[in-house]
């Protein structure tokens, strides 16, 4: 059976839009704990997963780049709120967020 990926992508997309939306909700929460935050952080981790095995399935296949382009956007979105969730963990256990360079582009 044939995977739809477009209809597939398109769920993803929302799904993830959903996700951010509710994980930046809790993350600007004043009493979040660090035990919550944690919780937040393995539940994106999962998420994350679960999109990586999509892309992982996407390879095996010969998919017209635009397909991949909205997957790697979708994946930046997981790779977001990971990096997001991880620094509110960090932060809340009194240590210092993860700071990325920033590119040539940023600056």
């Amino acid at each position: 059976m044939a995977i739809d990926w477009i209809t597939t992508l398109q769920e993803q997309a929302d799904f993830a839009t959903q996700i951010a939306e509710d994980v930046n909700q809790t993350l600007d929460l004043p009493d979040l704990t660090p035990g919550q935050a944690s919780r937040l952080y393995r539940t994106v981790e999962q998420g994350a997963q679960t999109f990586d095995r999509i892309i992982d399935e996407m390879e095996q296949h010969d998919l017209d780049v635009s397909l991949t382009a909205a997957a790697e956007t979708i994946a930046d979105v997981w790779t977001n709120l990971s990096v997001a969730t991880a620094n509110k963990v960090r932060v809340l256990q009194g240590l210092a967020p993860i700071e990325f360079p920033r590119s040539k582009d940023e600056a």
